[in-house]
């Protein structure tokens, strides 16, 4: 045997032993804490869904789920730092429908979504609803549009904060309804609700877990549910496709999305556990309880549907000349 072979077969067997290891460890996946972010306030819809869905994978995957408000630049604060994380599956990010807007509304954003993430599935909406006062002399959308065409400029509607997913939705139903209502800002949603049940404001989109309490207590009128489907809570109230405005539905959702560069083995790993996570009873509770409901999407679904909102939302800037101020 030459030197060249005594030091090949060594080498040769070292790999032979190396390679069940390696395989070993990709298959180990997970092994130590996750870290979910969340972009948005604590406390808040995002985190409440998010609690919900990592509390049954922390059973089932059998690793301790860390879930972690990173709020600010309205979302994107908790975005650059998931973007710029190891993407070896062990940090998450918790995404809305208000990522793929800023897309639009921010020029000058940081991380391109699309770019920097891998869409691994989506797993909750929570539609808004169309609410107007109690006192005001309408009870369908067309008669709030017929009503806002009569006094161009002369309403008002409450803004939960530029980018939220209320704001974004009322605007683009002006663009489709051919109405000038001003937006009056606010720091969050439950704020609105004063000025609203006085009358000061016209109308809003009220997120779920907020207009279920106010309209079933008939504090203020629900026009219209903000999304794809009648729900449970106001089964007689139409969508807004079915009130005459199928170009306006905003349906707030809500994904799990990983670094680009995460291996495939570890994001079909994580998109099956969030599909059995909502096969789950208590799951489905949790969600419900929120007002949200479980909708799952696969990465190839999820992607396709977050990269057809960026485009939306750019349409929509283009055409309205909305910007994030």
């Amino acid at each position: 045997m030459n030197a060249r072979n005594r030091i090949a077969i060594p080498l040769l067997a070292l790999a032979l032993a190396s390679a069940p290891s390696l395989s070993r460890a990709q298959d180990a996946f997970p092994s130590k804490p996750i870290q979910v972010i969340n972009p948005y306030a604590p406390g808040g819809i995002v985190d409440i869904l998010t609690r919900a869905l990592t509390d049954r994978m922390s059973k089932s995957m059998g690793v301790p789920f860390v879930v972690e408000s990173k709020s600010g630049g309205g979302g994107n604060i908790g975005t650059d730092f998931v973007a710029q994380s190891r993407p070896d599956g062990y940090t998450w990010l918790i995404a809305t429908t208000s990522n793929a807007a800023n897309m639009a509304l921010m020029p000058n954003i940081r991380t391109d979504l699309m770019k920097a993430f891998v869409p691994v599935a989506q797993f909750a909406v929570s539609p808004n609803y169309f609410v107007v006062p109690a006192s005001l002399p309408v009870a369908s959308v067309k008669e709030y549009v017929a009503l806002a065409k009569s006094k161009p400029g002369g309403l008002s509607y409450g803004s939960s904060g530029i980018g939220s997913t209320p704001h974004l939705g009322f605007e683009l139903f002006k663009h489709v309804a051919g109405i000038d209502v001003v937006a009056i800002p606010y720091k969050g949603a439950p704020p609105i609700i004063p000025d609203l049940v006085a009358g000061q404001l016209s109308a809003t989109y009220m997120p779920s877990s907020l207009a279920i309490a106010q309209g079933k207590s008939n504090r203020v009128k629900v026009l219209a549910v903000v999304g794809d489907a009648r729900t449970k809570e106001f089964p007689d109230v139409p969508t807004m496709a079915e009130a005459g405005y199928p170009k306006a539905v905003v349906a707030p959702w809500f994904a799990v999305l990983v670094p680009a560069a995460t291996p495939a083995a570890v994001v079909s790993r994580i998109e099956g556990e969030v599909k059995a996570a909502l096969g789950s009873p208590e799951v489905i509770a949790a969600l419900e309880a929120a007002g949200a409901s479980p909708r799952f999407k696969g990465r190839a679904d999820a992607t396709k549907m977050i990269g057809d909102e960026v485009l939306a939302w750019r349409a929509l800037v283009k055409a309205t000349g909305l910007k994030a101020e």
